[in-house]
This record gives structure tokens, sequence and C-alpha cells, in this order.
């Protein structure tokens, strides 16, 4: 089996765009939550979320009308812009590239025809096939002029993970040299309107794993990995961020939005994910937790953190900071995990400000904390029960 590295990142959120921008506003533990505006949104309650609202999608797509492409699109274009300028990497060296992106709303095509529906009006087709969910990959395929496989994965809020998943598995079995993961979902109508009658989004601010949490925050972005094989980058004298050592996923199906009371699920991928990377629960040096502020996240995930490392081992989730960007989600998290391999110190979880007995952590509270990362394990639950964990290392 061919060993899988990490060479660039790319990251669009709403603290940052780029990865040394995204981190160090991250470090900052500054909040990207502001005001919701969003043409053809109707505030029903909830009034913050998210957004990237200084993105700017001329400044990333050169080779295709930026008008008529989708804002998912957007969102990826940049993320992937940035990760190739990262890796250093030339137009002849990533055309062979395999891309692997994982979405939850995709173009959310719903929002366009529900407006249609509202308003008494005729779809008209052209915009209805721009919109297509494959049309994600369709233009970064065509902007980056890339023509190896390519795949979108839509396991909801876990899909940046399993994307990264499917780019790993293609190196590590020898069928490719590099490969691209992503994670992309604009700021979605569909999402706003479905988490608040759930009761799930925050009146204020994303406050995950504290006493007082009230939800979670709808948001917007896309980050994307560069996944190579060892060797290959080396001959390159690429920069290597960090390992992927291996990764677990389960479904255990116990609800469609309620994650497993006794945390099943979720246990099952951190487990299957250490026993993947052939190390014991001490090893794992810092956890991106999928945090997302709601009261039964929060818990199920401190539950089977506890069960499995302890409450000493450092947590953090920087969707206190960024809201929760669906598909995107997992893969920004990935890419908070290989830099905080790279300048050993995590990010904090902000807005932290009461203890709860039923999360027994350590969340790094409302500060960045300089720590010897060696290991860092990602974690990715989705409605349904889709889970998936990824863990990174430091290459030797």
């Amino acid at each position: 089996m061919k060993r899988v590295v990490v060479t660039g990142v790319g990251v669009i959120t709403s603290i940052g765009e780029g990865a040394e921008n995204f981190w160090d506003a991250c470090l900052n533990g500054q909040s990207g939550i502001s005001e919701i505006k969003k043409e053809g949104l109707q505030l029903v309650g909830p009034k913050f979320g998210g957004q990237t609202h200084h993105f700017n999608p001329s400044n990333y797509v050169q080779k295709i009308l930026v008008n008529h492409i989708g804002r998912g699109a957007q969102l990826l274009i940049a993320s992937i812009r940035h990760a190739f300028e990262h890796a250093k990497l030339k137009k002849e060296e990533y055309g062979e590239a395999d891309l692997f992106v994982g979405t939850t709303m995709g173009e959310v095509i719903g929002e366009y025809t529900h407006s249609l529906y509202t308003n008494n009006q005729k779809a008209d087709q052209s915009l209805l096939e721009l919109n297509k969910l494959n049309n994600i990959l369709v233009y970064a395929c065509k902007e980056f002029g890339l023509y190896g496989s390519a795949m979108l994965i839509s396991n909801a809020c876990a899909a940046g993970n399993y994307a990264t998943i499917q780019a790993y598995e293609k190196i590590r079995n020898g069928n490719s040299k590099i490969a691209i993961a992503a994670g992309t979902d604009p700021f979605s109508s569909v999402a706003y309107y479905g988490f608040n009658r759930l009761n799930a989004i925050s009146p204020d601010k994303c406050r995950p794993f504290d006493k007082n949490r009230k939800g979670m925050l709808v948001a917007e972005g896309s980050g994307c990995l560069i996944l190579e094989e060892y060797q290959s980058a080396r001959q390159r004298n690429a920069p290597i961020l960090a390992e992927m050592n291996g990764y677990g996923v389960s479904a255990d199906a116990f609800h469609i939005t309620s994650p497993h009371p006794e945390a099943k699920g979720i246990i099952s991928s951190t487990l299957k994910c250490l026993h993947n990377s052939d190390i014991s629960p001490i090893d794992v040096d810092y956890i991106s937790a999928h945090g997302t502020g709601t009261n039964a996240n929060d818990k199920a995930e401190s539950m089977a953190i506890q069960k499995i490392f302890g409450e000493s081992t450092p947590v953090s989730s920087i969707k206190s900071m960024l809201g929760h960007s669906m598909g995107a989600a997992s893969a920004i998290e990935s890419v908070a995990c290989c830099l905080a391999i790279r300048d050993q110190i995590v990010p904090p979880t902000i807005n932290f400000e009461n203890k709860d007995d039923n999360c027994r952590i350590d969340c790094v509270p409302n500060t960045a904390r300089e720590l010897n990362v060696n290991k860092a394990l990602n974690n990715s639950y989705a409605f349904g029960g889709t889970n998936a964990s990824v863990l990174f290392k430091k290459a030797e």
C-alpha cells in the first residue's frame, strides 16, 4: 500500500480565504458570524449565520463565465485554486488528478424551483440545466482542465470526510498519484428553514459543549486538500503538511436527524479509524470535533470521546467560529487538523462560558493552545447516522 500525504490546502470561509488567512483567524478565535443577508430569504426567527460576504468569485474563476455557474461551484473552484497554489502544483502536474467533492445541498436547485412555484413562473430549462447537482464537478473540471475520474458525494454533513476517504483509497491502492478532496456548500435557504423547523438554530452564537448552548448556525464555504503519493510528492519537493493515516465509517441509521443516544455509530467510526490507523486512543493528540452546538450532538459526541479517550485529550470545534457549512464542514476541519500538525498549535472553541456535566471533555475553551500534535483525528456526523472519522499524522 502507498503512503498518502497532504501537500496543499485551500479554504473559503466566513473568517478568511486561503489557508494562512483562515488559520490566523482560527488561532485568534475570530468569529465569522454576521446578520444573514440573502436575496429571497425571509428571516423567520434566527438572524445570524456564517456567510462569505466579501467573497468575489471573479478573483478565482478564469476560464468560465462566472455568472453562468452556481455559488457552490464558485466556492469550490476558489478553494481548489488556493490548494494548488499552496501545494506548488503546476498545470502539467495536476491535469490527471482525480476529483472527489462532498456536498449537502449542491447548487440547491430546490430553492430555484420553489421560487418559480411561489411566483407562478415556468421553469427556464437552461437554468435547470445550470443548477444540476453534478455541474459542481463539471465546472471545476473545465476550469482546471482536469481529466481524471470525478465523483460527487452527498453524505450530508460528513460528505467532506467521505470525499477525503475516496481520494485516500485511490492513492493508497496505487491507482493514482494525486487526488483532490474537497467539500462545498453555498448558504442555503432550504437548510436555514429546515434547521429552524427542527429548533436547531441558535438565536445568537454557536456555543459547542457549553451548558447553555442553543444550537448551530447555518453557514457556507469550501475546503480542499491535495493528496499525493508520498514518493511522488518527495520527487517534486512538495511541501508536506501531514500524512493521512486511516479512517473509519459507520451508519447506525438510528434516526433521520438525531444521533444514537448511546453514541453507538460515533463510537464505531472512531474505533474503526483507530484500528485502521494501527494506533491506540492514547496516541491521539488532538480531536477536531463535529461540535455543532446542538444539545443532542454535543452530548453524544462528548460521550463517545470520554468513553474512548477519557477527559484530557484536547478537543475543539471551529464551528463556534464558522457556523456549520454542511458538506464543506469536515473538509475545512481536515484542513485545520493538517495545519495544527504543521504548526503544533490547536484552535479554540470560542463562546465557551459554562461547563456542562454532560460534556466532560477538554474543549480548548476560547484560546488557541500550543501543543505537541503528532496525530489529529477529525470527526464528522450526518443525518441518518452517517459518520466518518479520518486521522492525520506528522509525516516522518
